[in-house]
């Protein structure tokens, strides 16, 4: 379970100087450790994606600004075109997903409802891969994504945005609103999105598969690939989206802060003879009391509700029953220095509710979940920093408990830094794969849940080196550059997963536990800025997978993946400035080897901010800047049609 992050407040930089902390690992981080740290000091590698990778990306939603940023990460569709999750060999189940250090309930074919995630006001985006169990308990088998929400410190802000594309025609507006005196400050969002209906284009025409037939007939050499064509996407859904937020801060003393938040989501799906209604509640109150600058108690409750249901056209439902899952989350963290080190103690009560159709009877079951951990970070010398957590967790229904520990070590000498980190991973069995009991889609096809699931466990090792320089030119700083390059092997052992089943003699599929999942990687992150406001970035990644590898029709892991952007920022005058970034991401052949995925490919873009007078700003982007077009559309494909492009604008109203 995931305790809350301190936020940090967010100040307001130059395109040029968020480039500059960017490269060079100045900004604060929260997630490696459960406590504010210099990216450079992070016992753990950690990836942060700064508030200026956000607006340069021109990114719609998290997979896009995931997807560009963060090589190995790779999204795609399920049979109901619900989004899912690869990354570095991992499924969705397996990567925990927070917002400001929370959980979200509810999910969709194993994983949470991505869409719930508008960038709207995020301020930050860290990433920490690997195991963090020992922090944020069940699901952070293969990582943590932390979305932390902007804070703005000026006395007021409003902003008002609307962006067009012309893939799917889709229109998002959004608006924001802030004031900040000296007690008070309040963060206000809205968004709303709107995507028409997209039908891909045949991989091929049925007068080219009559032509190879007819090669193959009369023994000419012919294209296997066209015959062996397996499309199984034709129409992307359109859907419709709502997203409200609120968030109040009451510093009440110099030692107590009370920060209250509230939230709505409501998302349509529009299907071929149905329609299905997907929304989410949330709300949380947490109070913070300080007796010093280091030793502070955090106190929270945190509600999450997320609903789903089917609608046919004239509004009836399509089950009598449907799915609602609810998740009441009690928290404590301490933190106590001990001169320049530093211990915290946490603890978590988590109430997991869920009610579907897919249950025997329509009934509903429940699970609490009771966890504690500590963390003890020792300051060994200004050179060398030792971290070690150990977390224990029980959950009642199926009586199951686990203990994880992680220990890292970083050592900084003169010219590079070294990091090694063990930590290990659970995720506990869902209310969903104990109980499940329903027929897929009424074809006599079950999916049956298993009470005695054991959770899936994993044990990462990994070691890194890093390396940073200042560039300086007769004593000015004229550049910096930062390069990174880390080594894993992840062992991943009870996989959750489905094996062969028959039920009252039907075909059917029943949860099981597998083991045999080992990934081996490395990832290498680089960058260079040039202070006439040159920036250059590049991460790659490669992995391997031994054993029963984590491979389905959903996900295919790639062997060599990487991205990069190529960025300038320049202020031309006094009312006009311009950031550009010309971005790609590779992916390479999936290591599955099926002659239906296509082998690889690569995507451009380019975007263009311009910063014009009084806090108006325009967004132009060319997306698939080389017209790229997969040869079938599958649910791991790149979901384009050739080049796209859009148009946005944002006025900051406060500025005008």
């Amino acid at each position: 379970m995931a305790g809350v992050a301190l936020t940090v407040p967010a100040i307001s930089l130059s395109a040029q100087t968020a480039f500059r902390d960017s490269v060079e690992l100045e900004p604060i981080v929260i997630t490696a450790s459960h406590t504010p740290k210099a990216l450079k000091d992070a016992p753990v590698v950690t990836r942060l994606i700064t508030l200026h990778d956000i607006k340069i990306t021109d990114a719609t939603n998290i997979q896009d600004m995931l997807t560009q940023e963060i090589p190995g990460l790779e999204f795609g569709f399920a049979m109901t075109q619900e989004t899912t999750l690869n990354m570095s060999g991992f499924g969705g189940s397996s990567v925990l997903f927070l917002i400001d250090g929370e959980r979200m309930a509810g999910e969709t074919m194993d994983n949470v409802d991505y869409s719930r995630m508008n960038l709207d006001n995020v301020g930050r985006i860290e990433i920490v891969k690997g195991a963090s169990s020992a922090l944020y308990g069940s699901n952070a088998v293969g990582g943590v994504v932390n979305i932390i929400s902007r804070e703005n410190l000026e006395p007021w802000t409003a902003n008002a945005n609307s962006r067009y594309n012309t893939f799917g025609h889709e229109w998002r507006n959004g608006a924001n609103f802030s004031f900040n005196t000296e007690h008070w400050n309040s963060q206000t969002s809205f968004q709303h999105t709107k995507i028409d209906p997209i039908d891909l284009p045949k991989a091929h025409t049925s007068e080219e598969i009559a032509l190879e037939l007819m090669k193959k007939a009369q023994g000419l050499p012919y294209d296997e690939s066209v015959l062996n064509d397996d499309s199984n996407l034709s129409r992307l859904y359109g859907q419709t989206t709502y997203n409200v937020k609120e968030r109040l801060t009451w510093r009440a003393t110099d030692r107590l802060t009370l920060i209250g938040r509230g939230g709505y989501f409501f998302r349509t799906s529009e299907r071929d003879t149905y329609d299905y209604h997907f929304n989410a509640y949330s709300a949380g109150l947490k109070g913070r009391y300080a007796w010093d600058h280091a030793r502070h108690l955090e106190l929270s409750y945190a509600y999450d509700q997320y609903n789903k249901a089917n609608f046919m056209p004239d509004g009836t439902r399509t089950h009598d029953h449907d799915y609602s899952n609810r998740q009441h989350v009690v928290h404590a963290l301490y933190h106590h220095p001990f001169g320049k080190n530093n211990l915290l103690l946490g603890a978590d009560y988590l109430h997991d509710y869920l009610t579907t159709y897919q249950f025997i009877d329509n009934t509903s079951h429940s699970q609490n979940n009771i966890d504690g951990y500590a963390q003890f970070d020792w300051n060994i010398t200004p050179q060398l920093n030792l971290v070690g957590s150990v977390r224990y967790d029980y959950f009642s229904a199926s009586s199951l408990t686990a203990l994880t520990g992680r220990l890292a070590v970083v050592y900084k000498l003169p010219i590079f830094t070294l990091r090694a980190n063990y930590a290990s991973g659970f995720r506990a069995p869902t209310l969903k794969e104990m109980y499940m009991h329903f027929d897929m889609g009424s074809m006599d096809y079950w999916i049956i849940g298993n009470p005695d699931l054991e959770p899936e466990k994993s044990h990462n090792i990994n070691i890194a080196i890093e390396r940073q320089n200042r560039i300086r030119h007769s004593g000015i700083l004229n550049g910096v550059y930062n390069f990174t390059l880390m080594g894993y092997c992840n062992i991943f052992d009870k996989r959750i997963t489905t094996i062969d089943y028959t039920y009252e003699g039907k075909d059917g599929a029943l949860y099981w536990n597998e083991d045999g999942v080992n990934v081996w990687g490395v990832d290498l992150s680089m960058g260079h800025y040039f202070d006439w406001g040159l920036t250059l970035k590049l991460n790659y990644s490669w992995m391997h997978e031994t054993g029963n590898a984590y491979f389905s029709q959903f996900n295919q892991p790639r062997t060599h993946s990487m991205t990069w952007r190529i960025g300038y920022a320049h202020r031309f005058s006094r009312h006009y400035a311009l950031d550009a970034a010309l971005s790609g991401r590779h992916q390479g052949e999936p290591q599955s080897g099926r002659t239906d995925v296509d082998q690889g490919y690569t995507i451009w873009k380019l975007m263009l901010q311009h910063h014009l007078w009084r806090g108006i700003n325009v967004n132009t982007a060319i997306d698939n800047l080389f017209n790229y077009k997969p040869k079938s559309y599958y649910y791991s494909s790149p979901l384009t049609t050739g080049t796209s492009f859009s148009i946005g604008i944002s006025v900051d109203l406060d500025k005008c």
